[in-house]
């Protein structure tokens, strides 16, 4: 096994000895996703760690189980750690005793996302009492992928020592918290503050976390509650959005790159290979522009069949169909017919109708035609594929189509030559000039 200092796939990768990598996964789908991540960028990292709901080995890598320490109580007769209590069982391998689990009790999906919300808090308080001298700690999902030199420069461009809590704020009710898949950043001063001054704290909050949703929106509550400590918008460096659903244009455009979410084996390893393609002849942060040339530009066109490209903005519907029940969301966004020209009160007719209402307006970059609904977008996304079912009506595809004379012509009037967006939260030191001695201030 090549170390990082010696592995040829790791010439030109940034320093990231201030930095601890905390991945979270389970064992439901450990053989799935790790493997990717071990053989692209985390092979160049010095140290990481990664908790699961098992303690696992795979390929000479160790898998915490983060809910070893969760009380016995918050255990005991509760359904959400069943799942736990079969895989500490288990005689065979993981996937076989998951898919029997299934067979007999419900689908496994639902129940390794009851388990998951108990690990955030412990997770957070083991890698502190594991590994207490690291600069930033990232904790992100196995399906996260992170852009490292990106978030190299923006880490160290702040001072670790402030207590500092980065992420893409979300809300719940009356809280805000940081999205766990979109990856979540806490300092040195932050962690320590938590996890150092509380040793202990996770289990003060395993049994009432039956009651609650999710573990990331814990994990903030409990941290404002305990330290103070508020989320800061790190977006889009924290992102839930990945190169083919990113809604490119104005708000991903001249941003760097940071971590994208729900990255499949396959992107994830595609997206390694251009990242070092890209830096071995360009030093300079990896922008959202480049992610568009290199994934979007050649796929998209005047019209894909069977594809729904994600357009969502506001929408066209023919509010006089006796046979649609719009959904409230849809209805909140779309246009009023007194506020519609003549173009948009037939848009929701075809995809010729919703692509001519389209090209005429200056905002619609994109557009989607399905089921009597023409629904526009005013940046760029490619989307996924729909499935044709044999014997369905045309009107129950999936058409999309992208203006592409806009589209061109936004492009090349934003060349990011000279413009780089960063995060408000990162602090823009002058080049070349770098952050106060990390030990002169503290919170």
């Amino acid at each position: 096994m090549f170390t990082p200092g010696r592995d040829p796939a790791c010439i030109g990768f940034p320093d990231t000895s201030g930095i601890l990598l905390v991945m979270k996964t389970g064992a439901t789908e450990s053989f799935e996703k790790i493997p990717v991540q071990l053989m692209t960028a985390l092979r160049c990292l010095p140290d990481f760690l990664i908790f699961s709901d098992l303690d696992q080995q795979i390929g000479g890598f160790h898998l915490r189980d983060s809910l070893d320490t969760v009380l016995s109580e918050a255990k005991h007769n509760n359904p959400d750690f069943d799942l736990y209590r079969a895989q500490q069982a288990c005689a065979v391998d993981q996937h076989s005793c998951a898919k029997a689990f299934q067979a007999g009790y419900s689908y496994i999906e639902n129940d390794a996302w009851d388990l998951d919300k108990y690990k955030n808090i412990h997770m957070a308080e083991k890698a502190y009492r594991l590994r207490p001298n690291y600069d930033w700690y990232v904790f992100v999902d196995a399906d996260t992928y992170v852009s490292w030199p990106n978030m190299v420069e923006a880490l160290g461009r702040m001072n670790p020592a402030k207590a500092r809590f980065l992420g893409m704020p979300t809300v719940i009710g009356p809280y805000t918290f940081a999205h766990g898949g979109s990856g979540y950043v806490l300092s040195r001063g932050a962690l320590s503050k938590f996890a150092g001054a509380n040793p202990g704290i996770a289990n003060k909050y395993d049994i009432d976390m039956r009651n609650h949703c999710c573990g990331d929106y814990m994990f903030a509550r409990v941290v404002k509650n305990t330290s103070n400590i508020d989320v800061e918008g790190f977006w889009p460096l924290s992102n839930g959005e990945k190169p083919y659903t990113v809604q490119l244009g104005r708000n991903h455009w001249c941003h760097p790159v940071g971590m994208m979410h729900h990255m499949n084996s396959e992107e994830i390893s595609s997206f390694w290979e251009f990242e070092r393609r890209r830096y071995r002849t360009n030093k300079k942060p990896l922008l959202f522009s480049e992610v568009f040339d290199e994934f979007i530009a050649s796929k998209i066109s005047a019209r894909r069949d069977d594809w729904d490209n994600g357009a969502d903005e506001w929408f066209y519907l023919d509010f006089k169909a006796e046979n649609h029940e719009w959904e409230d969301w849809r209805l909140d966004r779309a246009i009023k017919r007194d506020e519609m020209s003549d173009l948009e009160k037939v848009a929701h007719m075809s995809f010729e109708s919703c692509k001519r209402a389209c090209l005429h307006h200056e905002d619609c970059f994109q557009f989607m035609w399905h089921n009597d609904c023409c629904a526009m977008h005013s940046s760029m996304r490619l989307g996924q594929p729909m499935r044709k079912k044999l014997g369905e009506h045309n009107k129950m595809r999936f058409l999309s189509g992208w203006d592409m004379a806009k589209v061109r012509k936004w492009v090349a009037e934003h060349d990011c030559k000279d413009e780089i967006e960063w995060p408000e939260a990162v602090e823009l030191y002058p080049e070349g000039s770098p952050p106060k001695d990390h030990d002169q201030e503290s919170e």
